[in-house]
This record gives structure tokens, sequence and C-alpha cells, in this order.
């Protein structure tokens, strides 16, 4: 009986702490459901507002009248709009294809952008590499001489380049288009800074087994620098992609006119020229996913 009494005694708080506990793990279960859906509604939001202006061209290249048909009275068939548009932009081209076609705008953009790309990750990174690896005096002063024409970007020095271009015979020249326009300053920090990172003992092994400079960049830093050459990659040919003014000046016969020159060709704000800013956007857009999703894979891999 003794122990019975003693156990009575005790049941009754140790149902109210058992009942107490249950409620407060409830209660945290709810917040937590509410900061989540806080968090997605925010998320939601800002999707709607960045993607907002990217839905508007898109209907707006399906529209007679462009950009001045979604504000008035939009037209419910897209696909005869889309059809008009394209037909617009097919005879873009006057008499003696004085203008290039949208076609021949989108393949100048395509390799002035990808020879930048290209160009711009094989030059900064062998030119880090040799920063990083291979010289030992003077290394800080060219690293510094590189960085210092960050300050002078193609818009800065127009004048004088498209002079040196006369000089060299530069122009209405693909190689013309390019080389001002490099990034290799850029490059050359992100590659560096990179290779500073990684561990010494790396170059130690590879020279116990008698690894050469070569091979020490072909099976070591190549595999280990995915990541800054996406990077480098994507951002040298959003410049590339994005020349104006440059193709514009050295490029006086309108033969290698970029995708940005079509817009003032076509009319801004024309269902045409809407169509070819969809076009624009696409490849840029394409090249930041696959960069993203090469970067989530790498992080998976060192985690």
């Amino acid at each position: 009986m003794g122990n019975v009494t003693w156990l009575g005694a005790y049941s009754q708080p140790l149902d109210h702490t058992l009942g107490n506990f249950v409620v407060t793990r409830s209660a945290l279960n709810n917040r937590a459901l509410r900061r989540r859906l806080a968090d997605h509604a925010l998320l939601s939001v800002a999707a709607v507002i960045m993607g907002g202006p990217l839905l508007l061209l898109i209907f707006a290249a399906t529209q007679t009248g462009g950009l001045g048909a979604t504000t008035s009275a939009p037209q419910m068939s897209l696909l005869s709009g889309l059809k008009n548009n394209l037909e617009q932009l097919s005879n873009l081209s006057g008499p003696g294809h004085a203008n290039p076609t949208a076609l021949d705008m989108t393949a100048n953009s395509a390799i002035i952008a990808t020879g930048v790309a290209v160009l711009a990750v094989v030059v900064g990174f062998l030119a880090a590499y040799a920063m990083t690896f291979l010289l030992r005096r003077g290394v800080q002063f060219w690293f510094s001489l590189t960085l210092l024409t960050l300050y002078f970007p193609i818009e800065a020095r127009m004048l004088q380049t498209f002079d040196v271009a006369v000089q060299l015979g530069l122009i209405n020249s693909l190689t013309g288009l390019v080389m001002p326009i490099l990034p290799l300053a850029l490059s050359t920090f992100i590659f560096r800074q990179h290779m500073k990172t990684l561990p010494p003992e790396l170059l130690e092994a590879a020279r116990l087994d008698g690894v050469g400079p070569i091979g020490f960049l072909r099976d070591f830093v190549l595999p280990l620098s995915l990541v800054p050459i996406g990077a480098v990659l994507a951002i040298s040919f959003l410049i590339g992609w994005n020349q104006y003014l440059w193709p514009l000046m050295i490029s006086i016969d309108n033969t290698h006119f970029p995708l940005m020159r079509g817009f003032n060709l076509a009319g801004a704000g024309s269902g045409p020229s809407m169509v070819l800013a969809t076009i624009s956007v696409l490849p840029p857009l394409l090249l930041i996913i696959g960069y993203m999703r090469l970067m989530s894979r790498a992080t998976a891999v060192h985690l």
C-alpha cells in the first residue's frame, strides 16, 4: 500500500509534465510551419518580381505591336503575332544586304561571345598558373600590372583602341571584334586567387612522382579548377554577348553587327525587336543555369 500511495502521489505531476511537453512540441512545430510558409511566400513573391520582366518580354514578342500592344489591347492569338514578327525579321535586311539579317546578327554575337570566353579562360588560366607555380621573381609586379588594366575598359580607351586596330588592319574582322574586349585581368585574378588556395602538398607530391609543370597542370590543377573555369566562362561570355558600341565602331560595313545592334534596326519597342530581345536573353540564361548546376555538383563532391 505504501508503494501504491507513493506512485499515486507522483502520477499526477508526471502526467502534467508529459502534457506540457506535448503542447510545447506542438507549438514549436506550428511555429516552424508558419516560418516555412513565410519563407516560401517571400521566395514566391521574389520569383514573380524577378521573372515578371522576362515573362513580359516573351509576351511582347508574340504581339504585332510589341510593347505598345501589351499596354493597349493585347492579341489573344499569340502564334499569329509571333509569326508576323518573325516574317518582319526575315525582311530586316535592305537591298543588297545593306543590313545583316537576324540570323547573321545572332551568329555574330555567338562567335564574338564564344571567342571572348574561350580566349579569356585559356590565356587567364595559363597566366595565373605561371604566376602561382612557375615564376619566382617579379610576380607581384606582373600581377599588379595585369590588374591595372581593369581601370581602362574598352569604353575608356575606345578611340585609342580603334586607332591601333586601323594600323594593324583589324577593321571588319573577327579578330578586331574579340581581342580588344578580352577580360584578361579579371580572368587572371579569379584563377590566381583560386590557385593560391590549393595545398602546396600537391606540388610537392607531383615533384616527388617526377611530374613536370605540364603534367601538374593537366592532372592536378585543371580538375580542381572546374568551378572557377565555369565562372570565368560565364562572365566572359556575357561580356562578349552584350557588346554593342565597339562592334558598331569596328564593323563599318555592317557585316559583323551583333544581336544588340538589331534592336535599333528593327525599331525599339517593336514586335521584331522584342523577338530579338527574347533571343538575346536565352543563351546567357542557359549558361548561368548550367554553371549553377556545375557549382552545386562540385560543392556536393567537396562536402
